[in-house]
């Protein structure tokens, strides 16, 4: 019986730090430097239209890594995510885009997307090419966004991950959250305040 009650006391201590994260994501806090990890902006991939980045180019920014996709309810945020490109990369962001099919809503080429976000929302900020963002098949750095224990993959499209200038992650935001969120523009200034 002791065995019992000690095994539903450790069972609701764990289920009640679970909201004390939620609630940080939803104050719009980030995630304390302890909790991040290890750096995960390393390597070079193509992206749309074939010109290669290396991350470890974006260390010393504040990088918010957002999985996209042309046909899906939350497409139009590619607006506020443009607008929350020219409106701060002068102060450290950048916005990076990685398509995906993994939800089945991605056109079929890396060309179409890249013209139908910049037609349709006039998209300058980098992009990947079409890539996998979910399971053990997953780019590396969508798995290293997934990796801490607060964190998880995507779950749908248009999820929202902040990257420190120390190229740790930083903060996710679910699909629902716009790009020009309250929490998400703290977390974004939060960080920015941060020296690397």
């Amino acid at each position: 019986m002791r065995s019992l009650v000690a095994s539903i006391a450790v069972a609701s201590a764990l289920v009640s730090a679970v909201p004390a994260v939620a609630a940080t994501a939803d104050a719009g806090a980030v995630i304390p430097a302890a909790d991040r990890g290890a750096p995960l902006l390393t390597g070079s991939y193509d992206r749309l239209g074939g010109k290669r980045i290396n991350l470890a180019s974006l260390r010393g920014r504040v990088v918010m890594v957002v999985n996209t996709a042309s046909h899906c309810g939350f497409t139009p945020q590619y607006k506020g995510l443009e607008a929350l490109w020219k409106g701060r990369r002068a102060d450290g962001l950048t916005v990076l885009g990685v398509p995906s099919r993994d939800f089945k809503q991605e056109l079929p080429s890396d060309g179409q997307v890249a013209t139908f976000c910049k037609l349709n929302f006039g998209v300058t900020f980098p992009m990947l090419r079409v890539s996998k963002v979910t399971g053990p098949k997953a780019i590396p750095l969508m798995r290293g966004l997934a990796a801490p224990s607060w964190s998880h993959q995507p779950d749908w499209n248009f999820n929202k991950y902040l990257v420190d200038r120390e190229g740790r992650a930083a903060m996710r935001f679910s699909s629902s959250v716009e790009p020009d969120a309250p929490e998400v523009t703290r977390a974004i200034s939060a960080l920015l305040a941060e020296k690397a």
